[in-house]
Protein backbone atom coordinates (compact mmCIF):
# COMPACT_ATOMS: atom_id res chain seq x y z
CA UNK A 1 0.00 0.00 0.00
CA UNK A 2 1.32 3.20 -0.89
CA UNK A 3 1.15 5.98 1.73
CA UNK A 4 2.50 8.94 -0.88
CA UNK A 5 -0.60 11.50 -0.09
CA UNK A 6 0.96 13.45 -2.97
CA UNK A 7 -0.66 13.27 -6.75
CA UNK A 8 0.89 10.89 -8.50
CA UNK A 9 0.58 12.64 -12.42
CA UNK A 10 0.39 15.44 -13.58
CA UNK A 11 -3.59 15.52 -14.30
CA UNK A 12 -4.32 14.94 -10.63
CA UNK A 13 -2.50 17.59 -9.38
CA UNK A 14 -3.67 20.22 -11.72
CA UNK A 15 -6.92 19.05 -10.59
CA UNK A 16 -6.50 19.05 -6.34
CA UNK A 17 -5.20 22.85 -7.53
CA UNK A 18 -8.30 23.56 -9.52
CA UNK A 19 -10.68 22.36 -6.94
CA UNK A 20 -9.08 24.07 -4.46
CA UNK A 21 -9.43 27.03 -6.60
CA UNK A 22 -13.40 26.76 -6.70
CA UNK A 23 -13.45 26.21 -3.16
CA UNK A 24 -11.75 29.76 -2.03
CA UNK A 25 -13.56 31.34 -4.88
CA UNK A 26 -17.13 29.81 -3.08
CA UNK A 27 -15.74 31.05 0.63
CA UNK A 28 -14.60 34.55 -1.37
CA UNK A 29 -17.75 34.58 -2.27
CA UNK A 30 -20.26 33.82 0.99
CA UNK A 31 -18.08 36.06 3.09
CA UNK A 32 -18.87 39.14 0.52
CA UNK A 33 -22.05 38.32 0.14
CA UNK A 34 -22.43 37.97 4.21
CA UNK A 35 -20.72 41.22 5.08
CA UNK A 36 -22.25 43.19 2.40
CA UNK A 37 -25.56 42.05 3.92
CA UNK A 38 -24.79 43.53 7.49
CA UNK A 39 -25.81 46.96 7.98
CA UNK A 40 -25.79 48.61 4.39
CA UNK A 41 -29.73 48.66 4.06
CA UNK A 42 -31.42 51.66 4.44
CA UNK A 43 -35.02 50.84 6.35
CA UNK A 44 -36.87 53.38 7.84
CA UNK A 45 -36.42 54.17 11.72
CA UNK A 46 -32.73 52.98 11.16
CA UNK A 47 -30.19 55.47 11.83
CA UNK A 48 -26.76 55.31 10.25
CA UNK A 49 -23.98 57.49 10.91
CA UNK A 50 -24.87 60.79 9.30
CA UNK A 51 -27.96 60.40 10.91
CA UNK A 52 -26.25 59.99 14.63
CA UNK A 53 -24.22 62.88 14.06
CA UNK A 54 -26.94 65.40 13.18
CA UNK A 55 -28.65 64.38 16.74
CA UNK A 56 -25.47 64.86 18.29
CA UNK A 57 -24.76 68.69 17.00
CA UNK A 58 -24.82 71.40 19.23
CA UNK A 59 -27.57 73.49 18.80
CA UNK A 60 -30.08 71.03 17.65
CA UNK A 61 -31.64 71.01 21.18
CA UNK A 62 -30.91 74.47 22.68
CA UNK A 63 -35.02 75.41 22.33
CA UNK A 64 -36.67 74.33 24.62
CA UNK A 65 -40.65 73.86 24.91
CA UNK A 66 -43.05 74.12 22.18
CA UNK A 67 -39.92 74.32 19.71
CA UNK A 68 -38.85 70.62 20.63
CA UNK A 69 -41.24 67.98 19.69
CA UNK A 70 -40.30 64.18 21.12
CA UNK A 71 -40.77 61.39 18.23
CA UNK A 72 -43.69 59.13 18.97
CA UNK A 73 -44.15 55.87 17.65
CA UNK A 74 -45.83 56.07 13.89
CA UNK A 75 -44.81 59.29 13.48
CA UNK A 76 -43.64 60.81 10.36
CA UNK A 77 -41.96 64.35 9.39
CA UNK A 78 -45.00 64.87 7.23
CA UNK A 79 -47.39 64.27 10.53
CA UNK A 80 -45.58 66.97 12.50
CA UNK A 81 -45.48 69.33 9.81
CA UNK A 82 -49.38 68.54 9.65
CA UNK A 83 -50.18 68.98 13.20
CA UNK A 84 -48.06 71.80 13.98
CA UNK A 85 -48.21 73.98 10.86
CA UNK A 86 -51.63 72.69 9.60
CA UNK A 87 -49.50 71.65 6.41
CA UNK A 88 -47.20 68.45 6.01
CA UNK A 89 -45.46 69.66 2.81
CA UNK A 90 -43.49 72.34 5.85
CA UNK A 91 -42.10 68.86 6.74
CA UNK A 92 -38.81 69.54 4.55
CA UNK A 93 -38.14 72.58 6.85
CA UNK A 94 -37.95 70.38 9.94
CA UNK A 95 -35.53 68.10 8.20
CA UNK A 96 -33.23 70.80 7.26
CA UNK A 97 -33.78 72.47 10.86
CA UNK A 98 -32.84 69.36 12.15
CA UNK A 99 -29.80 69.17 9.20
CA UNK A 100 -31.48 65.38 8.57
CA UNK A 101 -29.45 63.61 5.56
CA UNK A 102 -32.76 61.99 5.06
CA UNK A 103 -35.94 62.84 6.76
CA UNK A 104 -38.06 59.43 6.14
CA UNK A 105 -35.53 57.88 8.86
CA UNK A 106 -36.58 59.16 12.21
CA UNK A 107 -36.08 57.11 15.35
CA UNK A 108 -38.94 56.88 18.35
CA UNK A 109 -38.13 58.95 21.49
CA UNK A 110 -35.55 61.40 18.88
CA UNK A 111 -35.91 65.15 19.73
CA UNK A 112 -36.63 67.20 16.80
CA UNK A 113 -36.03 71.22 17.10
CA UNK A 114 -39.12 72.75 15.03
CA UNK A 115 -38.67 75.73 12.86
CA UNK A 116 -40.36 79.43 13.53
CA UNK A 117 -42.25 79.37 10.07
CA UNK A 118 -44.44 82.70 9.71
CA UNK A 119 -48.38 82.57 9.14
CA UNK A 120 -46.83 84.31 5.39
CA UNK A 121 -44.82 80.86 4.99
CA UNK A 122 -47.56 78.54 5.60
CA UNK A 123 -50.14 80.64 3.48
CA UNK A 124 -47.73 80.29 0.63
CA UNK A 125 -46.54 76.60 1.10
CA UNK A 126 -48.15 73.95 -1.34
CA UNK A 127 -51.52 73.00 -0.22
CA UNK A 128 -52.53 68.99 -0.20
CA UNK A 129 -54.67 68.28 -3.01
CA UNK A 130 -58.31 68.00 -2.15
CA UNK A 131 -59.52 64.48 -2.81
CA UNK A 132 -63.26 63.93 -3.85
CA UNK A 133 -65.26 61.24 -2.80
CA UNK A 134 -65.49 59.72 -6.29
CA UNK A 135 -62.85 58.95 -8.90
CA UNK A 136 -64.18 57.77 -12.62
CA UNK A 137 -61.52 55.02 -14.18
CA UNK A 138 -59.82 56.31 -16.98
CA UNK A 139 -57.68 53.92 -19.62
CA UNK A 140 -54.27 52.51 -17.32
CA UNK A 141 -55.52 52.83 -13.92
CA UNK A 142 -55.05 50.44 -11.81
CA UNK A 143 -56.74 50.61 -7.58
CA UNK A 144 -52.33 51.57 -7.38
CA UNK A 145 -52.39 54.54 -9.18
CA UNK A 146 -55.84 56.14 -8.27
CA UNK A 147 -54.52 55.76 -4.62
CA UNK A 148 -51.30 57.55 -5.60
CA UNK A 149 -52.50 60.06 -6.71
CA UNK A 150 -55.61 60.70 -5.21
CA UNK A 151 -54.92 59.78 -1.82
CA UNK A 152 -51.28 60.37 -1.50
CA UNK A 153 -50.39 56.67 -0.97
CA UNK A 154 -50.58 53.80 -3.00
CA UNK A 155 -50.57 51.16 -0.29
CA UNK A 156 -53.69 52.66 0.56
CA UNK A 157 -55.65 50.90 -3.09
CA UNK A 158 -56.88 48.08 -0.60
CA UNK A 159 -58.93 50.74 1.51
CA UNK A 160 -60.30 51.70 -2.80
CA UNK A 161 -60.99 48.10 -2.47
CA UNK A 162 -62.60 47.20 0.03
CA UNK A 163 -65.40 50.50 -0.45
CA UNK A 164 -66.08 49.21 -3.82
CA UNK A 165 -65.74 45.61 -3.75
CA UNK A 166 -69.43 45.01 -4.55
CA UNK A 167 -68.61 46.55 -8.04
CA UNK A 168 -64.96 45.57 -8.02
CA UNK A 169 -64.58 41.52 -7.73
CA UNK A 170 -60.99 41.28 -8.98
CA UNK A 171 -58.80 44.12 -8.22
CA UNK A 172 -56.89 43.59 -11.32
CA UNK A 173 -59.32 44.06 -13.71
CA UNK A 174 -61.13 47.83 -13.35
CA UNK A 175 -63.42 48.54 -16.26
CA UNK A 176 -63.09 52.12 -17.76
CA UNK A 177 -65.91 53.99 -16.62
CA UNK A 178 -66.57 52.59 -13.54
CA UNK A 179 -67.34 54.92 -10.79
CA UNK A 180 -65.34 54.38 -7.36
CA UNK A 181 -66.08 55.57 -3.99
CA UNK A 182 -62.32 57.06 -2.57
CA UNK A 183 -64.21 57.86 0.99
Amino acid sequence: MNKNILPESREELISMFLGLGVVVLVVVIIFNFVMKAKGNISLPGISTKNEQIALTTPGVEKNIGDNVYEVKKGDSLWNIAQTKYGNGFLWTKIASENKLANGSIIEVGQKLSLPTISEAEIKSAPKPIAVSETYKVRLGDSLWKIASAQLGNGYKWTEIWVLNRARVRDPNRLEIGMVLKLR
